[in-house]
């Protein structure tokens, strides 16, 4: 029998999977990442709508409240409009614009007008110690309408003729309000421009019959109180400090006259017993004289 030559057979390798094993999981990962997101995505929509229905459902309330502070006036018209626009915005509600409307009409043709007639009646209290009258309340009311501040109306009354006549004209006049005291009214009310300054007679110093008939001078008798203009009164005021002068200069005048009077008549006196000392001793030395043996 012949030899037959050895068959070697080969096996095919086992297909290599391992790229489209990793394509899956890639392709299984982002599915579920996918799912994850959208699953987020719906928590927060929920959430969204359910925060959104909250808001609306609180919008009534809010819109209540701010009407009721408007009308407390806790708040401006300004504030409560911005309230309800900023809560609508922050939620992503339905812009309120029609609610708004609602506030502006309530606040011009009810709120306003009584406002108005409210700080007008205070700027007149407040500036010049009354109240308005009517035809002032209408006239200063059509200012506020036509874009007039409150304090416009404040400003105005400060410059007014009556202001001036009641609390002073100047800064002078209170400065004279204050030296000498307030001005004096005639019988309808209006200031005079003169006040009553009230003196005290005991402060000037007193002076004998007999220094003032040396001196020749009569001093005024002054009154416990003066009144006329603030010129007037600063002149009597003048008068009064040089009488205090005079009196002053002229005790101490007198005074030093009688400290000469008597410093002259010591001297005086001191010659003469200095001529009687003199005397003694040429009488004592003559009679030494004549015992002289």
């Amino acid at each position: 029998m012949g030899n037959r030559g050895s068959q070697v057979s080969y096996q095919a390798p086992p297909p290599d999977n391992t790229f489209a094993n990793f394509l899956q999981y890639q392709r299984e990962k982002e599915s579920a990442i996918e799912a994850r997101a959208a699953q987020e995505r719906a928590e927060k929509a929920r959430a969204a709508e359910a925060r959104k229905q909250a808001a609306q459902t609180a919008y009534g309330g809010l819109k209540t409240g701010i009407e009721s502070q408007l009308r407390q006036g806790l708040i401006s018209y300004s504030d409560a409009t911005s309230q309800l626009r900023d809560y609508a915005a922050k939620y992503e509600l339905t812009p309120p614009e029609q609610d708004v409307s609602s506030l502006t009409k309530l606040y011009t043709e009810q709120l306003l007008p009584g406002q108005r007639a409210t700080n007008i009646g205070f700027a007149y209290e407040d500036v010049l110690g009354r109240a308005a009258t009517k035809e002032e309340q209408a006239k200063a009311l059509k200012r506020l309408q036509a874009g007039s501040t409150v304090q416009d109306l404040r400003d105005a009354l400060t410059k007014s003729a009556e202001y001036k006549e009641k609390f002073n004209q100047s800064y002078l006049d209170n400065y004279y309000d204050t030296q000498f005291g307030k001005q004096t009214l005639d019988e309808k009310g209006k200031k005079t421009g003169k006040r009553t300054f009230t003196f005290d007679k005991s402060l000037l110093p007193t002076y004998s019959a007999e220094a003032a008939k040396t001196a020749g001078i009569t001093t005024p008798t002054f009154k416990d109180s003066f009144t006329g203009t603030a010129a007037e009164i600063e002149e009597q005021l003048q008068n009064i400090r040089d009488t205090r002068k005079y009196l002053y200069s002229a005790g101490l005048t007198n005074l030093q006259g009688e400290i000469d009077k008597e410093v002259q008549k010591l001297k005086t006196e001191g010659t003469k017993e200095v001529e009687k000392i003199k005397q003694a001793s040429g009488i004592y030395q003559q009679l030494v004289g004549a015992f002289n043996f």
